[in-house]
């Protein structure tokens, strides 16, 4: 993903870019992202659906349309309305037995992020769509104020990910690729006076 964007430039809401725009999630999209996502986990990893793995995609309006902490943005073609992409944040409490104890602990504190469900269609692509609807979903959580922590995980079959989410300003704080997630755990700052953890292997 080579495409720039400069964060803050733009306002969150309704981010237009030439052939898509950016808004948040609403109750009249949730089947069509629910589709859109369950797709993209089964093309991009060969996953099928988990009711417990998916459990926030089964319940979108209750994990995301909430008054305050998390949300979900999507990237919309202007023209015909249908959704290309979404991104989202949400409480970073992690599944128990799924992922690293430690992790699991550290993140339960109810002021951790966890950057979720970023997935774009396959035939939308490199058009920088990922990394604007990324610098929205970072600028209203640091604006909003909610999260001390934002956090994600990632896999390295993922094609482009760790490049992308290192270009965002993310960094490994913990390498699980031989562990039971089989994930790389990163964090962004949340401002740019903090300090960045040191990377560790299980």
């Amino acid at each position: 993903m080579s495409d720039t964007h400069t964060p803050g430039h733009h306002p969150h809401h309704d981010r237009r870019d030439p052939g898509f725009h950016v808004r948040e999630l609403t109750a009249a999209d949730i089947p069509e992202a629910r589709a859109l996502m369950l797709r993209t986990v089964a093309e991009d990893f060969g996953d099928p659906y988990d009711p417990i793995v998916h459990a926030d995609v089964d319940d979108m309006a209750g994990w995301y349309l909430t008054p305050r902490g998390p949300f979900v943005l999507v990237a919309a073609d202007p023209t015909t309305g249908a959704l290309l992409a979404t991104a989202g944040i949400r409480g970073g409490a992690l599944k128990e037995g799924l992922s690293p104890p430690h992790l699991v602990e550290r993140y339960r504190d109810g002021r951790t992020g966890q950057l979720v469900r970023v997935y774009v269609l396959r035939e939308h692509r490199r058009r920088g769509i990922a990394r604007i609807l990324i610098d929205e979903v970072l600028g209203r959580a640091r604006r909003e104020a909610h999260y001390r922590t934002i956090a994600l995980h990632t896999f390295p079959h993922s094609p482009g990910a760790l490049p992308f989410w290192r270009s965002m300003g993310a960094e490994v704080v913990e390498d699980d690729t031989e562990g039971i997630s089989r994930a790389l755990f990163m964090e962004i700052p949340t401002s740019r006076n903090e300090e960045p953890r040191h990377e560790q292997k299980a």
